[in-house]
């Protein structure tokens, strides 16, 4: 199975009604479609101070992951209820 790499806007830029997910099967590719939706008209108007979402480059490439990779489970268990 190819692996599968995801970007939210909203994991970069402050709105969390944006439910946008962009992915792709690599980080670059994932940032040129990332760079499209910020020039698209409906991201335009909904961040309107991101002119140049170049400048942008650092901050969504830390904000690409690959699907799959999330940690699940990594609380120690509630000293409360453990016995």
């Amino acid at each position: 199975m190819p692996d599968i790499y995801y970007a939210r806007p909203s994991n970069f830029l402050s709105d969390p009604r944006d439910r946008t997910v962009v992915t792709g099967g690599s980080e670059d590719e994932v940032l040129q479609k990332m760079f499209e939706y910020l020039s698209s008209p409906e991201a335009q108007a909904r961040y309107p101070g991101v002119d140049d979402p170049t400048e942008l480059e650092n901050n969504i490439r830390k904000c690409i992951f690959k699907k799959g990779t999330k940690a699940i489970h990594n609380r120690p268990p509630d000293a409360e209820h453990a016995h």
